[in-house]
């Protein structure tokens, strides 16, 4: 006996693939924050009109998953696991593609159809017991009793049903009845008889006629091979179950006369010799016309077959566009992006013969659940997400980038290139929710910088040390604590801020220094409150930086340099001889702080930054204003009373917390030496050293 909990999960598990497969779906996706919606041909579909909070979506995973996919979930970030056969009644499989990032989780259920068997025509042939006379004796010619009056929603139905032909023999099949009045049609309206298609009328072999009945629901069976109608006629393939159409009946008495096929929309013709007038039909009911006109191909002339029974004509063409639905494996480069999203990572990288990779904490990882990528789908996903002035490139083989909004994702910075295996894309994420002070775990000295009205907030770090996410939450910060004008100067917008207190002008430049320069004194002739750069690389631009500390500004600047010595000796040494001792007077009295830090692998995973903190004390300021800034990392050693740190404490700090193994602090130390004493004085193990030796 089941248990309720494991009926409970069943149920829900069962809803789930119900809900896929009466949409015709090929996948469900479920997001922390937004409703959950099925992909079908036709569009999502939305099964809620709630978005998903953290405990439904927490609660589906253990509902889908069992308690070791869960776990490899917090393990790895994402996982893929195939559902149990039967639980939704179908036939087709179904996998669970599900990801993680914090308390942002994705789940994919996912249907893989059965393969259908290629179709194949039925023969419209007599059962075996019927045979047709071998030489047909001629009979009187009982009249024929057709439909001219039929409703408009008749004829209507008429035209979608399957086109019939007669055949000798005692077989009957169903036709919906359905209310008719019939006349006399002339002898001169014969004409042979067309091939059969769908549904065969039998006739007596006496010549009476029978009323030919066809199942309104049955839908032929399909049988191997191609068989030939009778006659010699090739049976077209067998068309799906259609509408009912209007009872035809034949009477015993009348002379046996053959119509010819007429449209669906108009009437067959009088017995006098008048033009026939067209049935004009709502145009609501109107099914739509085939442009041009169809011929038919009449069948080879025979013998006259007794009582053969002609039913209303239709046009066998339809105007239906075939739906054609890519496969959301392969259609959805906004589905990868959420994916990259949902597992923390900032890149999303497409390459052909390729599977998609990810950066995560700076490190490169394969999706799982994505297989390689050929050059054509490389190609078409990003078709898919490129304007129009950027396809053109893309189809010439050129590198282009663009900006692209993706929904539930963001902004996206895309760059197209193209190596010896094929096309290729890196997708970067734009967040628009820049981290926090304390998300970062800044310390209460440096979240004071941002409430300074004027001087120079520098960022120091080597490459990839989170130098833009640092300066980052300093925009954060002043937005959510003071009401100024902030225009920020950036080589490539990676958050984007939505003013609070603020009005925050983010400007992208793409070029050299000298185009920095240009925008940068653009941007200083606005007279901004907060001015940030991100990049103080040219000695044009550290120049303008600091004139704007000068003139009153609060700088928030960033520059590639390993301590924040390295950093002052350098912003002094890129000044003109004849301007070296204002920008020192300058920065003794403008500086405020000097953050340099790194990033570290945890132990645990992810990462986690050491900070080094120089503040501009009075004994800092009088060492930068007499040129003496090689005494600095003594001072900083002094500073520690004032809230300052030097680097190697902090790395030393993790190491003894178990944050960070003492291998990684030592190859992300500028100093090691002086590490490495930090670490014999704190009575740290350091027998790592030999190890590396």
């Amino acid at each position: 006996m089941k248990s309720y909990c494991e009926e409970a999960e069943a149920d829900v598990l069962g809803s789930l693939l119900t809900a896929i497969v009466r949409a015709d779906g090929d996948a469900l996706v479920m997001h922390v924050g937004e409703k959950p919606y099925v992909v079908a041909p036709t569009g999502p579909v939305e099964l809620s009109s709630r978005p998903l909070t953290l405990d439904a979506v927490s609660g589906m995973l253990g509902q889908l998953l069992p308690s070791e996919g869960r776990a490899a979930l917090d393990e790895l970030g994402a996982i893929e696991h195939e559902l149990p056969r039967g639980v939704s009644g179908s036939s087709d499989r179904f996998t669970v593609v599900a990801a993680r990032g914090g308390d942002d989780i994705w789940i994919e259920v996912r249907r893989h159809r059965k393969a259908a068997a290629p179709g194949v025509a039925v023969p419209a042939v007599p059962p075996a017991d019927v045979q047709p006379p071998a030489e047909p004796s001629p009979l009187p010619s009982p009249a024929v009793e057709t439909a001219t009056d039929v409703p408009d929603q008749a004829a209507g139905e008429a035209e979608a049903s399957s086109e019939e032909a007669a055949v000798p023999g005692e077989q009957a099949a169903a036709v919906a009845p359905a209310p008719a009045v019939f006349e006399t049609v002339p002898e001169e309206a014969i004409e042979p008889a067309p091939p059969a298609r769908s549904a065969e009328a039998a006739v007596s072999s006496s010549g009476a006629a029978v009323a030919v009945e066809e199942p309104a629901e049955a839908a032929p069976e399909p049988v191997a091979g191609v068989a030939e109608a009778p006659f010699g006629v090739p049976a077209p393939p067998v068309e799906p179950p259609v509408a009912p159409r209007p009872e035809v009946r034949v009477s015993e008495s009348a002379p046996v006369t053959r119509e010819p096929l007429f449209d669906a929309f108009e009437r067959p013709a009088e017995p006098a010799s008048a033009a026939p007038e067209p049935i004009e039909e709502p145009a609501a009911a109107r099914p739509e016309r085939v442009e041009g006109k169809v011929e038919r191909q009449a069948a080879p002339v025979v013998e006259p077959i007794p009582a053969v029974v002609l039913p209303l004509a239709r046009n066998t063409l339809r105007s239906e566009a075939s739906r054609v639905s890519a496969s959301p494996r392969l259609a959805g480069i906004d589905r990868l992006l959420r994916l990259a999203a949902a597992r923390g990572a900032n890149t999303l990288y497409l390459m052909s013969q390729s599977r998609p990779a990810v950066r995560v904490d700076g490190e490169i990882a394969m999706l799982e659940g994505e297989r390689a990528l050929t050059a054509v789908e490389v190609e078409s996903l990003l078709l898919d997400l490129a304007p129009e002035r950027s396809r053109e490139a893309l189809e010439n083989g050129e590198g282009t980038e663009w900006m692209s909004e993706v929904p539930e994702v963001g902004r996206i910075r895309c760059q197209s290139f193209r190596d010896h295996r094929g096309p290729g894309g890196i997708f970067r994420i734009i967040s628009a929710r820049p981290a926090s002070a304390d998300q970062l775990g800044l310390s209460r000295e440096i979240q004071a910088l941002a409430a300074e009205p004027e001087g120079l907030i520098l960022v120091a770090g080597p490459r990839a040390s989170g130098k833009s996410t640092l300066v980052s939450a300093f925009v954060d910060l002043v937005n959510a604590t003071r009401s100024d004008y902030v225009i920020t100067i950036e080589r490539q917008i990676q958050f984007a801020h939505e003013g609070r207190g603020c009005l925050i002008s983010q400007r992208e430049v793409r070029g050299d220094a000298g185009k920095v320069a240009v925008m940068t004194r653009g941007a200083l002739r606005e007279n901004p409150d907060v001015l940030v750069i991100d990049d103080l690389r040219s000695p044009e631009v550290m120049g303008i930086a600091v004139d704007a500390v000068a003139a009153g500004h609060l700088v928030i600047a960033a520059m590639p340099a390993h301590t924040a010595t390295a950093a002052l000796v350098r912003l002094i040494d890129q000044a003109a001889p004849d301007r070296r001792k204002q920008v020192r007077l300058t920065l003794a009295e403008g500086l405020r702080c000097v953050v340099a830090q790194v990033l570290l692998h945890k132990s645990s995973g992810g990462r986690v930054a050491a900070r080094e903190v120089l503040l501009n004390t009075s004994a800092i300021a009088n060492l930068i204003a007499e040129g003496r800034v090689d005494q600095l990392p003594l001072a900083l050693e002094s500073g520690r009373k004032h809230g300052m740190a030097p680097l190697n404490d902090a790395l030393a700090a993790f190491v003894q917390s178990g944050v960070v193994d003492a291998r990684e602090a030592y190859r992300k130390a500028y100093e090691r030496q002086a590490f490495v004493a930090v670490l014999r004085r704190e009575g740290l193990d350091t027998s790592f050293l030999e190890r590396l030796a």
